[in-house]
């Protein structure tokens, strides 16, 4: 599988921390123990809170062995208000601005699945709602796109038990149950969700939310392209001011 993302993502943000640096300013892995006992070199990096195909606002402090993640902490850069609460959103939404971000968030994963075919028609899809007031062309091209989706055997075979989740996790991570299954189900299901707030069979009210606390426990021993991928199938509202700042 090609994860686009991957090579795109900037490491001016690392969190250096304490780690020793070399001519140039490059970073200088620092040692640490595996889970074998051996002595590897760690690499702490920092994913967003800028970062293409990336929620916009999340930062991922990420311990690395080699490209896996073996330890993380994640935070909100919430513009304003550092502290803001974990409560969901409040009152209604204009159901064409709910799809259309659905639709963006299915894009961006498709786009570090490496469909990118898939991913721009997405993205067709999300400015048309956005900037159009037509509904039916928008409507009628999300239900092909569903439907391409579900029907690929490439993206079953490449997003197969890719970070799966099961009622269990769901319930000791309080997370909602939208996330249930795979990459690949939670992509099905962001479609899905768009299309029937469409078509009007989806309250866009309040919903339960993902605790940015929850996320470092869905990275960890994932390789950091996997873990892009995880990161993206939680169909997280950018800039999402009003959920929980993790204490890290």
């Amino acid at each position: 599988m090609m994860h686009a993302g991957h090579g795109g993502m900037g490491h001016g943000g690392m969190a250096h921390g304490g780690m020793d640096m070399a001519p140039g300013g490059i970073p200088l892995a620092s040692g640490g123990e595996d889970r074998d006992g051996l002595e590897m070199d760690l690499l702490h990096l920092r994913l967003g809170p800028v970062l293409a195909y990336w929620p916009a606002g999340l930062v991922l402090r990420c311990a690395l062995q080699g490209d896996v993640i073996v330890d993380a902490e994640a935070s909100l850069v919430a513009a304003g208000n550092p502290t803001a609460g974990a409560e969901p959103r409040h009152g209604s939404e204009d159901p064409r601005r709910s799809a259309a971000r659905r639709c963006d968030n299915a894009a961006s994963l498709l786009r570090l699945a490496g469909w990118d075919d898939a991913a721009d028609r997405a993205r067709r899809i999300r400015d048309a709602l956005l900037f159009t007031d037509d509904l039916d062309g928008p409507a009628g091209e999300l239900q092909r796109l569903r439907r391409m989706v579900g029907r690929s055997w490439w993206l079953r075979w490449s997003l197969r038990r890719v970070g799966p989740l099961d009622t269990h996790d769901l319930a000791r991570r309080a997370l909602p149950a939208t996330l249930t299954g795979d990459v690949r189900d939670r992509l099905v299901g962001m479609l899905d969700r768009a299309a029937h707030t469409i078509a009007g069979q989806q309250p866009t009210g309040p919903s339960l939310g993902v605790p940015v606390d929850a996320i470092p426990d869905l990275v960890r021993g994932w390789d950091l392209a996997t873990a892009r991928l995880i990161v993206a199938s939680l169909d997280l509202d950018p800039l999402a001011t009003d959920r929980e700042v993790s204490h890290v």
